[in-house]
């Protein structure tokens, strides 16, 4: 049976994902950074695999520090298209399965989002969107596009990665461009219509009118057409001067006055200043409302569909096009998203990925290390401390400390394995602390334990072949193996100091 997993189900999936963390009883989510020790191949790092040992285990075994996440920490997220000119952009397309995997919207060096309502038949664009209007925005290359939102300095610096950037729907007044696009937006409303195939023969006479009659017999120019009822089944529309924006049907036309007469009389009536466009009948039907539309015709082609009301409330629609010469044009109507372009900013632009931006600053209050290395970073889910509460501090220092006396034969040396004596457990060095002047006491920070060390055993290091004894015991503040390790990632060694800020950014894709 043909079945489908919607891209619908993977926006849900990232909205529970976000939510819940931000629910009365939210998750607990903190970043983890770990492993001091070089990979096999160092400049290679390994991929991590859906197995216990990479998703459980050795995260927790490599593990030097955890984060809390705050919910300021994470943001739905799209693929970033920076606009540049040359390009083919998709057009907003109802129809299209592909349409969300292609470029359909862009970037500017403005740091504003625009959507790709018209492509004017697959041209290359050469003039990029600028502006914050409600309206469709059209530049002179003949595309048409939608403002979607701007990213603010904070925004962009947080969370804009060369691959992804922000994306939000706003819920309250916060008196920006995005809002009014927002309320702007109307439901089921047609604001394309594509010509698909351009047909033939079609006629089309523009001008000012000679004469007005009344407001539904009118008088076209002298260079009208010299056959009756040439344009009977015709549209005419006023596009300029007075009672302009409407549009009418021709139901009789008398050549040798160049009169046309209308169905219905216009509620404004032209004069002989404004202007007239007489062109194919454009019909469009379907569940909604309210679209009106007109066509241009070039060289009895018709080449575009002029939208003058785009109607409210379809969910489906199909539009003709007809008079009393042409054939063969049809058309393909596009309707908007529900509630509208613009109205939903993360689902029309599929932000079905989150993004979280993690600041690490420092040693974090003593709880992360700024002397090494890490090649490991991950999420961990709701994770125990030590004493089996809830973890919920802003921190955590996850190494193992060992209190040492009787140290003799220097300094143990960084990222050196230290074996235990009687317990023959074995760590490697994070960092060593002299708590005297002699070096003969001190504090070593170690990570991947192997084993349990015991007290008042002696440890000696492999590469350094110092020695010690053990006269204290500091576990890490989380119990190992709680939790739920949901992320994690192999990566080249990042250095970190103590004067040091990092912004960790991670896109979880749904």
């Amino acid at each position: 049976m043909p079945a489908l997993i919607t891209r619908r189900f993977r926006l849900y999936n990232a909205e529970n994902f976000k939510e819940a963390f931000t629910e009365p009883t939210p998750d607990k989510l903190y970043l983890y950074i770990g492993r001091v020790q070089p990979w096999p191949n160092s400049d290679t790092p390994p991929a991590p695999q859906d197995t216990l040992s990479d998703i459980r285990y050795d995260p927790w075994r490599n593990m030097l520090a955890a984060k809390k996440v705050s919910t300021n920490d994470m943001t739905f997220a799209i693929r970033r298209y920076d606009w540049t000119t040359g390009t083919v952009y998709t057009e907003f397309d109802n129809n299209n399965p592909d349409m969300y995997d292609s470029q359909y919207f862009v970037l500017t060096d403005d740091n504003n989002v625009y959507k790709c309502m018209f492509n004017n038949g697959g041209a290359t664009s050469t003039v990029k969107p600028t502006g914050t209007s409600t309206a469709k925005i059209i530049t002179s290359d003949g595309y048409i596009w939608k403002f979607m939102y701007s990213l603010t300095a904070a925004e962009i610096l947080k969370f804009r990665t060369p691959s992804y950037i922000l994306v939000k729907t706003l819920t309250d007044d916060d008196s920006s461009a995005q809002w009014d696009v927002q309320q702007a937006a109307v439901n089921g409303a047609i604001e394309i219509i594509d010509v698909v195939t351009n047909g033939s023969s079609y006629i089309v006479r523009a001008n000012t009118f000679a004469s007005v009659t009344n407001s539904s017999s009118l008088v076209l120019d002298s260079g009208a057409s010299t056959q009756d009822d040439k344009y009977t089944g015709s549209s005419i529309f006023i596009t300029s001067g007075l009672g302009a924006g409407q549009i009418r049907d021709v139901i009789n036309y008398v050549a040798s006055t160049q009169t046309v007469t209308v169905n219905t009389g216009f509620t404004t009536v032209p004069n002989s200043s404004s202007t007239f466009h007489v062109g194919p009948k454009i019909t469009v039907t379907g569940d909604g409302s309210g679209a009106l539309a007109y066509a241009n015709v070039l060289s009895g082609q018709v080449t575009k569909i002029n939208i003058i009301n785009t109607g409210t409330n379809y969910s489906k629609a199909s539009a003709t096009v007809s008079a009393n010469s042409g054939v063969g044009a049809t058309l393909d109507p596009r309707i908007s998203p529900p509630g509208g372009h613009g109205k939903d900013p993360v689902s029309e632009l599929a932000g079905h990925n989150v993004m979280i931006n993690i600041r690490l600053t420092g040693t974090e209050a003593n709880n992360f290390p700024s002397n090494n290395d890490f090649r490991m970073l991950g999420l961990l889910k709701n994770p125990l401390e030590a004493n089996g509460n809830s973890a919920n501090s802003s921190a955590y220092d996850q190494t193992t400390a060992l209190t040492l006396t009787g140290i003799t034969g220097g300094v143990y040396t960084q990222d050196e394995i230290v074996i235990g004596g009687t317990s023959g457990a074995i760590g490697r060095v994070l960092s060593f602390s002299n708590t005297n002047s002699l070096s003969t006491k001190g504090i070593i920070k170690i990570t991947d334990v192997n084993g349990a060390f015991a007290n008042l055993e002696s440890i000696t290091g492999n590469t350094s072949s110092v020695t010690a004894n053990v006269n204290g015991i500091t576990s890490g503040e989380l119990q190992l193996y709680s939790g739920d390790v949901i992320y994690t990632e192999h990566r080249s060694a990042s250095a970190r100091s103590p004067d040091q800020v990092e912004d960790i950014k991670l896109t979880m894709r749904f």
